[in-house]
């Protein structure tokens, strides 16, 4: 029997890939969702739309943002968030509807 301190952490590292459910991060071992595993449909939907959604964020000066998404099913309903875009130390949630050639909004600032 081989005594785990003898195997490189490299090889480790690759034998915990090939099975899919550990893999190493930030020098700690932790449970992942093997890609092949009927679990990651699931999530995969949510993954591409938040990818989505931050890939459209501005930015303004390192000190305020602004994004906006549409729902999946009602693309002409949706969110917008805005901090410091607008106006000044304010930061305003939309909502919007655009169904039936009118637009509803309404607007929440904290």
């Amino acid at each position: 029997m081989i005594s785990i301190s003898y195997l490189s952490k490299e090889l480790i590292n690759i034998i915990l890939e090939y099975d899919g459910r550990i893999k190493e991060k930030r020098g700690k071992y932790v449970n992942i969702i093997h890609k092949h595993d009927l679990r990651y449909n699931i999530i995969q939907k949510i993954v591409t739309k938040k990818l989505e959604i931050m890939l459209h964020i501005t930015f303004v000066n390192d000190s305020g943002f602004y994004f906006e998404f549409s729902f999946d099913k009602f693309n002409k309903i949706g969110l917008c968030y805005d901090y410091n875009f607008s106006y000044q130390d304010k930061f305003e949630i939309c909502y919007y509807d655009w169904r039936n050639d009118q637009v509803t909004q309404i607007r929440t600032y904290l």
